[in-house]
């Protein structure tokens, strides 16, 4: 099977020669080349644009340079403007502005067979059709007349309700959040979304996240005029939205309302008080509970030709050529909107309440959808582009149907999410399915968090166990083979962490940090358990199950938790740290030399998982400084550079001192590390502590903007010796 781009892509015979003269000038990802040739003769005189006919030209010159004044058709309902009435007609026959959700239909499809899917689903569609095809072909130059990057215009009802001063702000905040979250999180469909016909509870949801990336440049009474408004608005749209599910919960076959749902909980997880943490519980209850109910965890039921996008039918025709792709584009789009929604509620559900040790009300096993295709195809501008990368990545050979009805074009490893942690569980996993994962860091976040929910369920069934006095180290129900064969997944996707050699520019690098991280954070849970886990303590917010982590670092839970007169002093000590410290230093300099502009835009279970490694760096230092101060006591004498003990205080504190060196520092090693001068080293044991939590303080003052930063620095006050700076 073709892999990675093809120098000279092939096209099924009856490609229309005018689409394969448009794909030839594709030059790279970025669009097309404004080269004139014999198939455009009509250039814009005032962009680079190429037309076929002059009325072109000029339709495309009135729409795009001819000024707002040109905008002569206005929406009743949400007040968007329109230059050309066909593009009116299309955007009035879906807008329902004034009520309390919106219905988008969807655009006809060739092939029977996807109407009755696509009927049971009812998902929503950049484009609207009848059931009759129209006379006029829709291309992709109509697609980007109505959908350019965000609309110009908003809704009046929705701008009243946003602070006086930022009354004309909504547009701003939607750029903010595809600028600042959506490179961290791409569950929207970035080339189709308008402002002018986004469903009103979508915009809000986006408006209130984005706004949250807005410049501190007003006083204080801004600020709270702002900090209510979005309060306000995720108050409201989360209870419509939640009654509207509850009246008729087939409203989540639609993409937006599940991508809607899911933005609400993210804001009202990681960005509201307490009081708002137990609303998104049952928000999150509710939209298990409703899924269950329409079947949507199974592809098979919920979309049995989800496939039907991948397979060209009938190229004889010219103008149904050009319809089929951008069908096809749109069809896709409705699909994997879908996809990436309930992938992203099984990690929700999983991971985003972890932290306050709450139980998944699901398992990952109920999901029985292909993993995320790739994302250069998610995030191709228009059809031609979108094909183009379909065959760089799968090659036409793919098309034959006998084959991707059985598995798909990426063979069975990638059938389900499931099957995919199994497969990478086995020392010969497919290689599809590594591609797979290669190609959409987004399918290797959910894999990870998977194994994360495994390693979890395990380790609180292993606790409610005896010990062990023969095996008292490994804290879980694992076997030594299945140890190993978690461990090697979390390799297989660590190897390919480091072969994408990502860049602070790349479009998917905090995507493939957000992977380097987790897989650091999943090795330790292989090594030392989530001490909140074990304590059984479920607490009612994030931030109170983070503040209880904190707390239980200053001791050493793990190994006090067992029935303890068979349990020897350093049972559960940090014998599992020490195989761990090349990780833990990468992961420490990652966290810890992130820029700025990154770490302001990095997801916030991003910042919670980067916490959670420095507790356990903090844990393993202090356990290391009693351990060094113990052997001092007992036999007058620094304990071997070799025992665990030395090893783990001097690797973690060269990295500390390395990462929290100030540009007037010298990065020199100091000499104290490594020592056996007991005078110097002891003077080094006495700082080492208060200078990885001043690291640690740091780190939350850089992330300030979902308040998780804050609210941690507030927590670290409380702890004696750790206040001052």
């Amino acid at each position: 099977m073709a892999r990675g781009p093809v120098e000279s892509p092939s096209f099924p015979s009856g490609f229309y020669p005018r689409k394969m003269n448009q794909m030839n000038q594709i030059t790279n990802t970025s669009g097309m080349t404004s080269s004139i040739d014999q198939h455009r003769p009509f250039p814009c005189d005032e962009c680079s644009k190429l037309f076929t006919r002059s009325e072109n030209l000029q339709r495309h010159k009135r729409a795009r340079h001819g000024g707002p004044s040109r905008k002569n058709f206005q929406c009743s309902r949400c007040h968007a403007r329109f230059s050309r009435s066909d593009v009116y007609k299309r955007h009035g026959d879906r807008c329902r502005a004034t009520g309390s959700s919106i219905r988008i239909s969807q655009p006809q499809v060739p092939w029977e067979s996807m109407h009755a899917s696509q009927a049971m689903v009812g998902i929503a569609s950049p484009l609207t059709t009848d059931r009759n095809p129209p006379e006029r072909v829709v291309t992709d130059e109509d697609f980007r007349e109505e959908h350019s990057t965000f609309a110009t215009e908003l809704p009046q009802s929705f701008s009243s309700s946003s602070p006086s001063n930022h009354a004309n702000s909504e547009e701003t905040y939607v750029k903010q959040y595809f600028e600042h979250f959506h490179p961290s999180f791409p569950l929207l469909h970035r080339p189709t979304f308008t402002v002018s016909s986004t469903p009103k509870l979508l915009l809000k949801a986006v408006t209130v996240i984005g706004s949250l990336f807005s410049p501190n440049l007003y006083d204080h009474e801004d600020t709270q005029a702002l900090a209510h408004w979005r309060q306000d608005i995720w108050q409201s749209g989360q209870e419509e939205l939640r009654h509207m599910v509850s009246s008729n919960c087939s409203e989540l076959r639609q993409p937006w309302a599940m991508q809607a749902w899911l933005l609400y909980i993210i804001y009202g997880v990681y960005a509201s008080e307490a009081g708002q943490f137990q609303t998104v519980k049952k928000m999150l209850r509710q939209l298990v509970d409703a899924v269950h109910e329409i079947g949507l965890f199974q592809q098979g039921i919920a979309m049995p030709d989800a496939q039907s996008w991948m397979y060209q039918h009938d190229f004889s025709s010219p103008r149904d050529n050009s319809q089929t792709l951008y069908t096809r584009w749109t069809s896709y789009i409705t699909t994997e909107s879908m996809r990436l929604s309930l992938y992203t509620l099984v990690f929700l559900d999983s991971h985003t309440f972890s932290p306050c040790n709450s139980r998944p009300l699901m398992s990952p096993m109920e999901l029985g959808w292909e993993l995320p295709f790739p994302i250069d195809m998610w995030e191709a501008k228009n059809s031609q582009i979108w094909l183009l990368r379909f065959n760089e990545n799968f090659g036409l050979s793919t098309f034959s149907i006998a084959n991707s009805l059985l598995h798909g074009p990426r063979g069975l490893g990638t059938a389900s999410l499931t099957i995919a942690t199994q497969q990478l569980m086995t020392e010969t996993p497919d290689s599809e399915l590594l591609a797979a994962l290669e190609a959409s860091p987004f399918a290797a976040f959910c894999v990870l968090t998977n194994i994360g929910a495994l390693v979890r369920d395990f380790t609180r069934c292993y606790y409610q166990m005896p010990p062990s006095p023969s095996d008292p180290n490994p804290f879980h129900i694992l076997t030594q083979a299945q140890n190993k064969q978690v461990h090697t997944a979390i390799e297989a996707i660590a190897k390919i962490v480091k072969k994408q050699a990502y860049t602070g520019d790349s479009p998917q690098f905090l995507l493939w940090r957000t992977n380097e991280l987790f897989v650091s954070s999943l090795k330790i849970s292989l090594c030392r358990p989530d001490q909140l886990l074990i304590a059984g303590i479920v607490d009612n917010s994030l931030i109170a199950g983070m503040a209880a982590s904190t707390h239980l670092t200053q001791g050493n839970l793990v190994a006090i938790r067992r029935s303890a007169p068979l349990v020897p002093y350093h049972v559960g000590g940090d014998e599992g740290i020490v195989a761990l410290l090349n990780d833990l230093s990468n992961a420490l300099s990652s966290i810890s030399g992130q820029e700025q502009d990154k770490a302001v835009r990095e997801a916030p279970w991003v910042t919670v998982a980067s916490y959670g490694v420095l507790l356990c760096i903090w844990g393993a230092l202090k356990r290391a400084s009693a351990d060094i101060r113990h052997h001092l006591n007992t036999f007058n004498e620094l304990p071997r550079t070799s025992e665990s003990c030395m090893l783990i205080f001097n690797t973690l504190m060269e990295s500390a001192l390395q990462n929290y060196s100030t540009e007037n520092d010298l990065l020199i090693r100091d000499p104290r590390l490594w020592a056996m001068d007991r005078e110097a080293f002891v003077s080094l044991l006495d700082e080492g502590e208060p200078l990885f939590v001043n690291l640690i303080k740091a780190f939350c003052q850089r992330r300030s903007l979902w308040g998780i930063g804050p609210s941690m620095l507030a927590v670290l006050s409380e702890i004696p010796g750790t206040g001052a700076e």
